[in-house]
């Protein structure tokens, strides 16, 4: 087994173990000036893959397969994910994907660490993966003109990363968890195209060229290099305008956002603990947005497919 050059330093030492044709390795902290501190002391060595999407999850059992097995469908080759103490089981579920190589699965604990697992996964995965989403578990990337990601991502490789808009969907007026999937249930949204709540972006980054993040949706890239929008508009670099896009660029690739999902889901999110300490205060307007709505089935383009994948 050989460690690159950029990981020899970051080793005291290693051991090495086969499983099911993925290396683990297990290694003592000490890292270069600059380096971040790590999640665990865990990395795993696989082939280099083209798209990856790294998430932090707690409790995301019931959605788990239909999320992976959407994003398989558009072209995601792997997932590096990090269980946030969920007590749901999600290894039920991950572990047939796990033994194929397609998850990564990392466990952390406690609260606030998404900053600290987006670091994680872009510095120790940084050479398996070309490109790396940075996004939730109620988050699905929509490529619109192509039906595969990494086709879309094909013109924008000079660049060091894309935001995409998300598209925020309400209730559709479900008072509790509907028996369908997330993408079949929920395909309500606002017209207010202008609105914060479909201005907010997210992040697909080229790992090897960042330098750090300031939030979940946005990163800052080495040697001052600045990511662009869906319509090769160069992304601002002061924090407002990186967090927001009043003019969303969503003909060419968007996000769904399921943040609400039904009202009984809803006010059960709304109690546990957020990413940054405290609990949410419940909002009428995310399960029922005021004003003119619309319906959006962009994504359904998948849901025969992904039906069939589901019943497997």
């Amino acid at each position: 087994m050989k460690i690159t050059k950029e990981y020899s330093p970051t080793f005291i030492r290693y051991c090495v173990k086969f499983l099911n044709g993925k290396i683990k390795i297990s290694f003592k902290r000490r890292f270069k000036s600059g380096a971040p501190i790590p999640c665990d002391d865990v990395y795993y060595l696989n082939k280099p893959v083209y798209l990856s999407i790294c998430s932090i999850f707690k409790d995301e059992a019931p959605y788990l397969k239909e999320w992976i097995e959407y994003h398989i469908l558009a072209g995601v080759e792997r997932f590096y994910l990090y269980d946030n103490d969920s007590t749901d089981n999600p290894l039920e579920i991950l572990q047939p994907y796990i033994d194929k190589g397609i998850v990564i699965y990392h466990k952390i604990s406690g609260g606030c660490k998404q900053y600290i697992v987006y670091r994680d996964a872009v510095y120790k995965y940084k050479k398996q993966t070309y490109w790396m989403a940075i996004i939730d578990l109620d988050e699905f990337i929509v490529p619109v003109e192509k039906d595969d990601i990494k086709e879309f991502l094909k013109d924008y490789e000079k660049y060091p990363g894309i935001v995409i808009n998300q598209e925020v969907f309400d209730s559709n007026g479900h008072k509790t968890k509907p028996d369908t999937g997330v993408i079949e249930a929920y395909t309500r949204i606002s017209k207010e195209i202008g609105s914060w709540l479909n201005s907010q972006i997210k992040s697909i980054v080229r790992p090897s060229m960042v330098d750090g993040f300031c939030s979940a949706h946005w990163a800052h890239y080495k040697n001052h290099k600045l990511a662009v929008y869906a319509n090769f508009v160069k992304v601002p670099e002061n924090t407002y305008g990186a967090l927001f896009n009043y003019a969303p660029c969503k003909s060419k690739i968007k996000l769904n956002h399921y943040f609400s999902k039904s009202e009984e889901e809803y006010l059960k999110r709304c109690a546990r603990i957020n990413p940054f300490g405290g609990t949410r205060k419940p909002l009428q307007s995310f399960l029922n947005f005021c004003g003119e709505t619309e319906q959006d089935l962009t994504i359904q383009k998948y849901l025969p497919k992904l039906k069939e994948r589901l019943k497997n």
